[in-house]
């Protein structure tokens, strides 16, 4: 084994551990954090809006403890869903005792459809963690049905306050933790983050076309009557867009 593979390897292995510490309170986050909140409610308002009137199949690629896979289960989807996190995937079993999901320890890499394409994959706050993105994006395409849709939600490079996040963790990791704390422990982790263009780009050389898009995370969620104008490209934390196979 090359030395790239055993440090791609360590990598996934500091990365599943990582979420395995999270999977405890990843479902509550949604339940209780309004920022969360707020981020399920404008993810859960594009589904409605591009979904086809007929339910068909969804995977969920990174589904974390199944909060978005219950989601469209419960609107009529036939959803297979899958994350590197063993802790995740034991989660989203136990929280999903009501519904007919499939859930399987894999990850992006690893997972087979067995034959099966989709009209419709999820991909939420996990491209940004993955080894190889354009081999992702390729293998989401493949599992894609003609005419299907891929939602995928990024750090937004371009945005404010990501500028930001990053100095906070740049004086964390410079004063080895002394201050901020464990603030932004996540970036560790990450291999990149993304401009909407980028995104735009890296997505239409793999066959996929742009059809709709939303900015995420504002940083505030009252007043509401501010969201509008924090939730843009030149603010907002988190980039989610729409892409349909050519």
């Amino acid at each position: 084994m090359t030395d790239r593979s055993q440090t791609s390897m360590t990598d996934r292995s500091q990365i599943s551990e990582f979420f395995d510490s999270e999977a405890g309170q990843w479902s509550e986050r949604y339940a209780r954090d309004p920022r969360f909140a707020r981020r399920f409610e404008k993810i859960a308002s594009l589904l409605d809006r591009i979904a086809p009137s007929v339910p068909g199949r969804a995977l969920d690629a990174g589904c974390g403890t199944g909060v978005f896979s219950r989601y469209l289960a419960a609107r009529g989807w036939d959803v297979t869903a899958f994350d590197a996190s063993q802790e995740m995937i034991e989660t989203a079993i136990a929280s999903s005792q009501n519904f007919s999901i499939e859930f399987i320890q894999a990850t992006d890499q690893s997972y087979e459809s067995h034959g099966q394409t989709f009209n419709l994959i999820l991909s939420l706050s996990a491209l940004e963690y993955v080894e190889d993105d354009e081999a992702a994006i390729q293998k989401f395409y493949q599992l894609l049905k003609p005419g299907g849709l891929l939602v995928v939600s990024v750090p937004n490079k371009a945005g404010m306050l990501r500028k930001m996040e990053g100095m906070v963790f740049g004086i964390r990791t410079a004063s080895c933790d002394r201050l901020f704390g464990k603030r932004g422990e996540y970036l560790k982790f990450q291999k990149r983050q993304y401009t909407p263009l980028e995104l735009d780009i890296l997505m239409r050389q793999h066959g996929m076309k742009k059809k709709r898009c939303i900015f995420l995370s504002g940083g505030l969620v009252r007043p509401r009557w501010l969201l509008p104008f924090l939730e843009r490209r030149w603010w907002a934390a988190m980039y989610c867009a729409v892409y349909e196979k050519k």
